[in-house]
């Protein structure tokens, strides 16, 4: 369960608890360590995000492919794109960061958190596509049906980190969005209201 909490209890089980957006990721030591067993064991992780990159350009969300000018390719043509290969290896480096940090435990939830907020302002950079919630839906989707194929005990906290992921993601993107646009009317900013 993901929920937003000004206070949490111990009783909530609260792995990580973000100071940005309030939102916490509700789960135990134990799930935790079930999940960064499962990523452990992933022998071909390139390979896996390349699966998931490729179902998003390819059947999921044509608007992927369009952004990164990678439309109307044939699925050996897109694997050997350097755009391609570059950004399914991005996203490799940021799993295994985000897997390694939650193994060593809660305490580095402040740094996840700082992470995935970062990447959520480096997403404003993209101009040429909308992260709507419908595209945050299918990633989600896609991801998890990647690192969870089979519905066992570990599919809940899956669905519960990527969820929290994404959340701390688009949070912060649309902060810094916010930002943008009122930065660039500064005159606004003077102007007094007068009653």
């Amino acid at each position: 369960m993901l929920k937003r909490c000004s206070k949490a209890s111990i009783s909530d089980n609260v792995y990580i608890l973000s100071s940005f957006s309030g939102r916490a990721l509700l789960a135990e030591n134990e799930e935790i360590d079930r999940i960064c067993e499962d990523y452990s064991k992933i022998a071909d992780k390139y390979g896996l995000f390349e699966k998931m990159f490729i179902q998003l350009f390819m059947d999921d969300d044509f608007e992927f492919a369009v952004h990164f000018g990678l439309e109307k390719l044939t699925v050996e043509t897109l694997r050997r794109e350097q755009k391609f290969r570059t950004h399914v290896g991005k996203f490799q480096r940021f799993m295994n960061s985000l897997m390694d940090m939650l193994s060593k435990g809660a305490q580095n939830g402040e740094q996840v958190v700082h992470m995935l907020r970062i990447i959520g302002r480096q997403h404003t950079n993209v101009r040429s596509m909308s992260f709507t919630a419908e595209k945050w839906l299918i990633f989600k989707n896609v991801m998890l049906t990647l690192l969870c194929p089979e519905i066992n005990i570990t599919y809940p906290t899956w669905s519960k980190l990527i969820s929290f992921v994404i959340y701390e993601i688009k949070d912060s993107y649309l902060e810094h969005v916010r930002q943008l646009r009122s930065s660039s009317c500064p005159q606004i900013a003077q102007l007094t209201i007068i009653p």
